[in-house]
């Protein structure tokens, strides 16, 4: 493909012809901040549809984390059990305070991380064993 003489440059996200910045040396894909947001936000897409394990890998691990700090932080009061278990995103379907009480609290994490795991991947299926 021929240079083009002027140094213009379509914009990759609005395709409107613009002059780039000399300082960029041909680096520069769009023509504004609003343009450049876009395609930031593309690219952030893209990268989170190919990564999508990087989040699930740190999730669990970061969560175990914050439950042991925060189990482990020296209170004034006695601080309740239930103020220690952590949230979860389904409904409240198990027993939470037996589980911390039985297992502790880092079982209760990857036994509500699973749980709710489950309950995402059968959600898109028909009932039954079909």
């Amino acid at each position: 493909m021929a240079k083009n003489s002027s140094g213009k440059r379509p914009c990759s996200i609005c395709r409107k012809w613009f002059q780039p910045d000399v300082h960029q040396k041909g680096r520069q894909k769009t023509c504004g901040p609003a343009c450049k947001r876009e395609l930031h936000r593309r690219q952030c897409d893209e990268w989170n549809k190919k990564n999508k394990e990087y989040f699930k890998n740190n999730y669990l691990g970061k969560k175990i984390e914050r439950a042991e700090v925060d189990q482990s932080k020296p209170t004034q009061a006695i601080v309740s059990q239930k103020k220690l278990i952590p949230q979860c995103r389904t409904k409240p379907i198990l027993p939470y305070e037996i589980i911390a009480n039985e297992y502790g609290i880092k079982n209760l994490i990857i036994i509500q991380y699973l749980v709710y795991q489950v309950i995402n991947h059968t959600n898109g299926r028909a009932a039954g064993f079909t």
